[in-house]
């Protein structure tokens, strides 16, 4: 391998923070349990969270009233800091996710559905 070049990979099922660097992570997203039955949407108070699909289907839910919106691979969707959001994926689905390393349950809200 180059010097000075990391190479990652993801094969399992869920969300998996794949590389965390000072203040920013990539993470990987793939269909299980959690991901298909939803039963809370969140938001991040303190960063947006960019969502890409690389492959399958995955609909983003916005808002309170969890507007759907039916993602195309290879866009980049930026959730805005404090929009509520969840998303839904195909058993096929991957995803790739950025958003700052310090994203954590105490500074984001959960609302059960």
């Amino acid at each position: 391998m180059a010097k000075g070049l990391e190479i990652k990979e993801f094969n399992g099922r869920g969300y998996d923070r794949t590389h965390v660097f000072k203040t920013w992570c990539v993470a990987f997203l793939t269909q299980d349990d959690e991901y298909t039955h939803n039963t809370y949407i969140e938001r991040h108070m303190e960063t947006d969270e960019v969502f890409v699909l690389l492959k399958g289907e995955a609909t983003l839910y916005i808002g309170e009233n969890r507007e759907p919106v039916k993602m195309e691979p290879c866009k980049i969707y930026n959730v805005t800091a404090g929009t509520w959001h969840n998303i839904e994926c195909s058993a096929d689905a991957s995803v790739l996710i950025a958003e700052n390393s310090d994203t954590v349950r105490e500074n984001s809200e959960y609302m059960d559905l």
